[in-house]
């Protein structure tokens, strides 16, 4: 699998959320601009190299949203979309990844491009991206439930973006989480069934 492409397709999240923070309420709407340009790019060039990409779209859409709902709020809006942005705008992300699974999952569209077409229907690479693609959706849930939890405590106590529980919940846990999906990724995608030939995911 083109893990690396997959990742790339979190940068808008990734952007979104350090801009938001370094800069505050003021410049939240810029910040989602900002990452929907980045999800646009990211489309427009996945779609010209071997199509378009589920992360890709709903990135557009997302922060498209977001940007429009912070330009025309006010600051307590605004305040919100800071401390509650990311965690809503990854509790999509996690349920696009959900719903892909039962669809074409959304990892079916990065292994295809390091898996030979004959490949591409056989169940056991369909199953595997199925595996992979909730797996993923699980653990993007749980980073969006650290990111609330998060913001709820920077909003009920006005702490710092520099404080220690902003440092765990935002970035320690979210990061470790995403360490260990890659690693489990790779596990399910090298593991072979009971009487399965070769084929990877």
């Amino acid at each position: 699998m083109n893990a690396k492409s997959m990742l790339l397709g979190f940068a808008p999240w990734i952007v979104f959320s350090v801009v938001a923070e370094r800069f505050g309420a003021d410049h939240v709407a810029l910040a989602a601009i900002l990452a929907f340009v980045i999800a646009l790019v990211l489309t427009v060039y996945e779609t010209m190299r071997s199509g378009w990409k589920i992360l890709d779209v709903a990135g557009v859409v997302t922060f498209g949203i977001i940007a429009a709902i912070g330009l025309v709020g006010d600051h307590a809006v605004d305040e919100n979309l800071v401390n509650f942005g990311r965690g809503g705008s990854t509790f999509v992300l996690a349920a696009i990844m959900a719903i892909s699974a039962f669809t074409i999952p959304f990892t079916e569209q990065y292994a295809r491009e390091s898996v030979d077409k004959s490949l591409w229907d056989s169940p056991i690479f369909r199953a595997k991206n199925k595996q992979i693609s909730l797996m993923w959706a699980g653990v993007i849930f749980a980073i969006a439930v650290s990111h609330i939890i998060a913001g709820a405590i920077t909003s009920s106590q006005d702490l710092a973006g520099s404080h220690p529980a902003n440092i765990v919940l935002n970035w320690v846990v979210p990061i470790a989480l995403i360490v260990f999906a890659i690693k489990r990724t790779r596990a399910i995608a090298d593991s072979r069934p009971a009487g399965a030939g070769t084929q990877p995911a």
